[in-house]
């Protein structure tokens, strides 16, 4: 297996990365890029980079995450 990068994920730093939901991918709709949160323990906070309102749904929701990168850590 080839691995490129390696991102340690916690519920404190915040990630860019595209979303795809179960009722998404129901209705075929994309994936949502956006900027991720994995808190509180169990949900995502999702902030939509093309704008609009933040969400929280429950990891049970989400079908994938790919192309995710750290955007910010906690202590920077």
């Amino acid at each position: 297996m080839y691995v490129e990068t390696v991102v340690q994920i916690n519920e404190r730093d915040t990630y860019q990365a595209s979303v795809r939901l179960r009722s998404a991918a129901v209705s075929s709709r994309p994936p949502v890029d956006a900027l991720v949160r994995f808190s509180p323990a169990g949900w995502l906070t999702m902030k939509p980079l093309a704008g609009g309102r933040v969400l929280v749904v429950s990891a049970a929701e989400v079908l994938d995450v790919t192309n995710i990168e750290r955007v910010q850590a906690l202590d920077e």
